[in-house]
């Protein structure tokens, strides 16, 4: 079998599932990561012939991506702000739109700030933050221990510097006070849920990604709650949101002064941050 006749295979198989856009995406990220070609030599695709080792390792990936399981945890990495990352099933994969939160928070003099992550995940901001700000001191925090040990390692693995609390933020409590707070927590409501594609419903934390409808703001209360007692004067909170619930932002915020809250949109031209200084 050629390397062509592998992306003849894949695009048969799962034309049905992915536009075609899509399929020469996944096949040049399983072509350069489970053979190490270089992109450039890709285009020679039927004159590279795959062994019978590299045959069963994409054939095994092919049977995965039928599922909908999503390349980059076939992969076991992704891309974030032009590192890279380790991630599995436990994790989120970043999202363009967190890339976007990361870079606002860079226009801002940061450095040299301490800058807490809570909710950090694979540890894509908290890592980011401290690799384009080599003076700050960034802190992450996440409840669960298996997910604080992909951070870790992706930390080591992008050479930064870290502090990691494994603690729940509904129980957390810490006199530290903080120049900058950044949070991207679960904020898709329980109703959208028919409406998400099937490789996030099967395949991505359901804990890292929905909230009840009936308490879509649990967590960003919280976090105002952290705000209000570890968050340094003239400090910055900076937030993902979900666009849809930008009402009942306003309504927990309006004990706030008005002027330090800006609320900005995403590429698609969403409400989907707040950057809010104290």
């Amino acid at each position: 079998m050629t390397l062509q006749d592998f992306k003849l295979k894949m695009i048969s198989e799962l034309s049905s599932i992915y536009e075609m856009d899509e399929l020469n995406s996944i096949f040049n990220l399983l072509s350069e990561d489970y053979l190490k070609i270089p992109r450039s030599k890709i285009l020679l695709a039927d004159e590279i012939d795959l062994d019978e080792s590299n045959q069963t390792r994409f054939l095994s990936a092919l049977e995965r991506l039928k599922t909908q399981e999503p390349i980059q945890y076939v992969l076991g990495k992704t891309s974030f702000m032009d590192l890279e990352f380790k991630i599995n099933s436990s994790v989120l994969i970043p999202r363009p739109e967190t890339e976007e939160l990361v870079r606002l928070m860079l226009k801002e003099n940061l450095d040299g700030k301490e800058i807490l992550d809570i909710g950090t995940g694979s540890g894509c901001i908290a890592i980011s933050l401290a690799k384009n700000l080599p003076n700050a001191k960034v802190t992450a925090l996440d409840i669960s221990s298996d997910v604080l040990e992909i951070a870790k390692e992706n930390a080591k693995m992008n050479n930064v510097n870290i502090e990691f609390i494994h603690a729940d933020i509904f129980e957390y409590k810490s006199e530290k006070k903080y120049d900058v707070i950044v949070s991207n927590p679960p904020y898709v409501l329980e109703s959208e849920k028919p409406i998400m594609k099937r490789n996030v419903l099967d395949f991505e934390p359901h804990l890292a990604l929905f909230v009840s409808d009936e308490n879509p703001l649990i967590f960003y209360n919280r976090i105002l709650n952290i705000y209000f007692k570890n968050l340094k004067l003239n400090g910055m909170l900076c937030l993902e949101i979900n666009s849809s619930l930008k009402k009942e932002f306003n309504q927990i915020l309006e004990k706030i002064d008005d002027e330090n809250i800006s609320y900005i949109k995403d590429f698609e031209n969403n409400y989907r941050f707040i950057l809010l200084k104290k």
